[in-house]
């Protein structure tokens, strides 16, 4: 059964019905100029994402410089536009023909100054049987990259207890556990609304605060990841909960 075809907005609006999810949701909008400078004013760091695709193609940061100035950073260039007409010509350029969101840049915890995500497995047999988390791994971005995506940046794959260790994290003893509880919640709110859908790859962002926050759900997500763990248990599961 092919899972269903939802892009981030869609999937947002859902999320953010649920009271417990609001909490770990980015402010999100649909992308205008003017919100974008609404974004910088009260952001300074803003990220422009395609409502439809994966993969972190086509993410867009965009921080305020001061006196007009935007650094505009797209995969591993860097451009200093000065002009807010300027600016909005130069990252329309950017964009692919999709609806973009904007969102404030979540301060991701970082392991030598690279920032890395959470990547949570989410799978169900059935829509009458529970969700279950299968595996999880943390996913560093190569250097000079914003977007954690492990292709395109040239990044890693890590356990997930060792990137936090390793990180600038100031992680309580409940970071695992709130984890789990945000990528459960997420399952059953994105199950509800599409009964059809059997597995989630949740990425979830771990401020420096130790807090987790909702990047995006992917509905057909690649267990590639999982196999480059050396440990390789949750590909494993995963690959056992595919076929049944």
């Amino acid at each position: 059964m092919k899972p269903p075809n939802v892009g981030k907005w869609g999937k947002h609006k859902h999320m953010v019905k649920d009271e417990l999810l609001q909490e770990y949701l980015p402010k999100t909008r649909v992308y205008s100029p003017e919100e974008l400078w609404e974004y910088a004013e009260e952001f300074t760091h803003v990220m422009l994402k395609p409502s439809g695709g994966g993969g972190g193609a086509g993410i867009i940061q965009v921080t305020a410089r001061g006196e007009e100035k935007f650094l505009v950073h797209s995969g591993s260039r860097q451009r200093l536009v000065e002009g807010k007409e300027a600016t909005i010509r130069y990252v329309e350029s950017l964009f692919r023909p999709k609806t973009y969101l904007l969102q404030p840049r979540i301060p991701l915890g970082r392991i030598n100054g690279k920032p890395f995500d959470v990547r949570v497995m989410i799978q169900r047999r059935s829509n009458k049987e529970p969700w279950l988390i299968t595996g999880w791994c943390a996913k560093l971005a190569g250097p000079g990259y914003v977007v954690t995506n492990v292709a395109r940046s040239r990044g890693k794959v890590l356990p997930v207890g060792t990137a936090i260790k390793l990180s600038n994290i100031e992680a309580g003893p409940h970071l695992l556990r709130d984890i789990r509880m945000v990528a459960t919640a997420v399952a059953n709110r994105l199950g509800r609304a599409y009964p059809t859908l059997r597995e989630i790859g949740l990425d979830l962002g771990i401020d420096m605060d130790g807090k987790p926050w909702i990047i995006e759900a992917n509905f057909r997500p690649s267990l590639s990841l999982f196999q480059k763990l050396e440990d390789q248990s949750f590909y494993k599961r995963i690959v056992s909960m595919r076929k049944r």
